[in-house]
């Protein structure tokens, strides 16, 4: 009598998502990064920018500080670590000092996969994230492209999120996050300073704005609440298998 195939054990993935400011990836992949940490992944979230402009009272300094405490605070909701690299809003530019700093990321994490900015979203900013991602997935694997990290040997699977309001945007992954949207709403109301920001600035509501979004791609893919993605498909990347939840 055969034995019977015990099944697939499960290999866990690194995961790294990367946003220009503190509350992009809440607001675009956070149900996601919980399904993920739900599976036994580890992730890591990352921040271009220190978030110093967004505020009409506060100093570029003061609120960059405030805003680097929420960051923690919702990655700890997660159960993810944080990296901040640094860099002042409007800031990110292309240049071959901000692909070292990107490129040093992807090595200290190694990620099997990366979240990240559609490549037409709005503002400089995002923009050139989505930019120097791309680049930099590369580049971290160039043993002679030097940085303060030894080269990694795997480029990794790279799916760009929705940007606000979708435009432009049809996902070709969903991800159902309907068991996962409460731990995606609890990150949000982390960045009190930004749920004011967005209210003053725009009349708009984030945590509202997030579950229109999350509906929507719910009826689009059959569940209550849902992230929609696409991935990046180019030689480097191959990313048309998807290894999400």
């Amino acid at each position: 009598m055969k034995e019977k195939k015990s099944a697939k054990t499960y290999k866990p993935l690194q995961i790294l998502a990367i946003g220009a400011h503190p509350d992009d990836v809440e607001l675009c992949c956070a149900g996601t990064l919980a399904r993920c940490i739900q599976r036994g992944d580890k992730v890591t979230i990352a921040l271009a920018c220190r978030g110093d402009s967004a505020s009409m009272d506060l100093p570029g300094d003061k609120i960059s500080s405030i805003r680097s405490r929420e960051a923690l605070h919702a990655a700890r909701v997660l159960g993810a670590e944080l990296i901040e690299m640094g860099m002042s809003d409007y800031g990110v530019d292309l240049t071959l000092q901000a692909k070292q700093v990107f490129s040093d990321v992807i090595r200290q994490t190694a990620p099997d996969v990366i979240f990240t900015h559609y490549h037409t979203d709005y503002g400089s900013d995002h923009n050139n994230t989505f930019v120097l991602v791309r680049d930099a997935a590369l580049a971290a694997t160039v043993g002679n492209f030097r940085t303060s990290r030894p080269a990694v040997s795997k480029s990794p699977l790279i799916y760009m999120w929705e940007p606000l309001a979708g435009y432009g945007f049809q996902p070709e992954i969903y991800v159902d996050i309907t068991e996962t949207f409460s731990r995606k709403v609890k990150m949000l109301n982390c960045h009190r300073s930004q749920r004011e920001w967005f209210r003053r600035r725009g009349g708009v509501d984030f945590l509202d704005y997030i579950e229109v979004v999350a509906k929507f791609r719910g009826y689009q893919s059959g569940v209550r609440f849902a992230e929609g993605f696409i991935p990046l498909k180019n030689w480097a990347n191959i990313g048309a298998r998807s290894v999400l939840p």
